[in-house]
């Protein structure tokens, strides 16, 4: 009786250390911008902060300027890091999808990781964000796609294999929602997109769309993405355009404006909620978001 009693209350015990340990580590969602004009951090660091956190952004992706000194960079993510604000370097180009320019990938992988050996802990770079786009090259469409794809993946695996020298690092990267039917060259059971997720820490799926929910809108062009971030145990954020697009209104938020987005955004979690990889929203860019119409 006694072990009995002393075995309920051990159990009982654990389940309030669980609820009250679970409940204190939950994540906040995250809400992310990019930021293309590194400049911007000299001129306006402040402004940018505002606006962050008068929209509720809690995560940069700032494009890194690697010929500039660390010390250009260390201001303002200080200041980011003590407003909440985390930052991750972005780098990419559609190019950077060819072997020739690998040098240039690992250079900016380098530059990061001795970029936080000498930062303090409020200035170091949480992760690296990849905007790699070869599928944008006129060769993808040509018999050179298969060439051009396994380039692309040595590239992927090379600078995984870099970044992970700094454990402190998370790895992510872009994937266009409709890249998930394009098989591998040599893998007709795989995807380009399954297998991107299942070499980074996190994906952003930009699923370029006008509203939350319905035909042909954000949460309906996500779930494929969603599905494999779940089995594979990634985090994955879903993206919106705000820039004027010659794609069409439904592709941008620019004709409806900031509160309208929001609104809209505000909808995902619930749309979302099946999906454990789900953990937030990527709007693109601050430059064009900022000037949006109220």
């Amino acid at each position: 009786m006694k072990m009995a009693r002393r075995t309920f209350g051990f159990i009982l015990l654990l389940s309030m250390f669980s609820f009250l340990t679970g409940f204190s580590a939950e994540e906040k969602e995250l809400k992310a911008t990019y930021l293309w004009q590194t400049t911007l951090i000299a001129t306006e660091p402040d402004q940018i902060l505002t606006f962050a956190k008068e929209q509720g952004v809690n995560l940069v992706y700032l494009k890194i300027d690697i010929t500039r000194k660390a010390s250009y960079y260390q201001s303002f993510i200080k200041k980011a890091s003590e407003a909440g604000v985390k930052v991750q370097a972005l780098g990419g180009l559609a190019s950077w999808g060819l072997e020739q320019n690998r040098p240039k990938i690992m250079a900016f992988v380098d530059w990061v990781i001795a970029y936080n050996k000498s930062a303090a802990d409020t200035e170091k770079i949480s992760g690296i964000h990849f905007d790699i786009e070869p599928y944008v090259m006129p060769e993808w469409k040509t018999a050179e796609q298969a060439s051009i794809m396994r380039q692309w993946m040595g590239n992927v695996d090379a600078y995984i294999e870099r970044a992970q020298l700094d454990p402190t690092l998370e790895i992510g990267c872009d994937i266009p929602f409709w890249l998930d039917k394009t098989y591998l060259p040599d893998d007709s059971t795989t995807t380009i997109s399954e297998w991107l997720i299942s070499k980074h820490d996190q994906i952003t799926v930009m699923a370029y769309r006008d509203r939350a929910d319905g035909s042909n809108s954000i949460s309906s062009l996500v779930p494929q993405e969603l599905n494999w971030a779940d089995q594979l145990g990634k985090k994955a954020l879903v993206a919106v355009e705000t820039k004027e697009s010659s794609e069409g209104n439904f592709v941008t938020f620019y004709e409806e404006g900031k509160t309208y987005m929001n609104a809209e955004l505000s909808k995902l979690p619930s749309l979302l909620s099946p999906h454990p990889s789900y953990v937030g929203t990527a709007i693109h860019s601050y430059e064009y978001w900022k000037p949006l119409k109220e």
